[in-house]
């Protein structure tokens, strides 16, 4: 199982899956120190009523997870994520309980210790974005992680500083995805798990991001710093949007194909 991909597909179902009546538009640019985790990808997002439709305009860097003109649907009425091929005329099939069922398989491999977070949020003040007022805020998370791969164990100190550029002026936030926003998603990893919640929490009344800055950072026991990864996520148009609800089928004539995560890479 490729658990970079797994882990960065992860995130983004959570962060499109977050509204429902509603579309737009962004570009996201990863830098990252890690193979193969550095791209820029613009996606449309589409959701409503709890289904959810990302389009991959442009892919800098493809694999199996992300093509242009490819795109994920979610469908809430069963609780599965497809990816669908328009090129190949082809969908796989990914139920979010398989995506846990994976997580927990690493989470019984690889044993995470975090000791002493510390989550900061300060509020920068308010700044026009696409015509909407956003509330410019900075969060600060430090703590030490250790972790264990079999015998092989190693430590450092990890900092996160996201720049957040928000707005409660989207209606989109007040039409949730029901069936994603009351999951109990849990990598199996309990201290892992705490942190996630406790960063939810400190972000939970920000609103609907326009710009997001995240860079992360790690201290070695010598005290050296290296930046781990950059992402920037901007929005570039949004709005709202009535679909039909045969925009979220997958088309007639699209045969199954098994998902192809093959191998352990990191």
């Amino acid at each position: 199982m490729k658990k970079a991909i797994l882990i960065v597909m992860f995130i983004f179902i959570l962060a499109a899956s977050a509204f429902a009546g509603v579309q737009w538009k962004s570009q996201t640019v990863t830098t990252a120190e890690a193979k193969g985790q550095s791209n820029t990808v613009v996606q449309q997002v589409f959701a409503q009523g709890g289904n959810v439709k990302i389009v991959f305009e442009s892919v800098a860097y493809e694999n199996e997870m992300f093509r242009k003109g490819a795109y994920w649907l979610f469908k809430t009425a069963d609780d599965t994520l497809y990816m669908v091929n328009p090129e190949e005329k082809t969908y796989s099939r990914l139920p979010l309980n398989a995506v846990m069922q994976m997580a927990g398989v690493v989470g019984k491999l690889v044993k995470v210790k975090i000791k002493d977070p510390v989550i900061n949020v300060e509020k920068l003040g308010t700044e026009m974005i696409l015509g909407y007022p956003c509330t410019h805020s900075k969060m600060l998370m430090e703590y030490d992680m250790e972790v264990k791969i079999a015998i092989i164990k190693s430590k450092s100190h990890e900092k996160v500083e996201k720049e957040t550029w928000s707005t409660p002026k989207f209606r989109g936030m007040a039409e949730m995805a029901e069936s994603f926003r009351f999951r109990d998603f849990k990598t199996g990893m309990e201290d892992l798990d705490g942190l996630i919640e406790k960063q939810m929490k400190a972000e939970a009344d920000l609103g609907f991001p326009l710009k997001m800055v995240t860079v992360n950072t790690s201290v070695d026991k010598k005290g050296r710093a290296k930046e781990k990864s950059r992402q920037v996520m901007e929005v570039l148009s949004l709005g709202n949007k009535t679909l039909p609800a045969a925009f979220f089928d997958i088309p007639a004539g699209y045969t199954e194909k098994n998902i192809g995560f093959g191998g352990d890479e990191e």
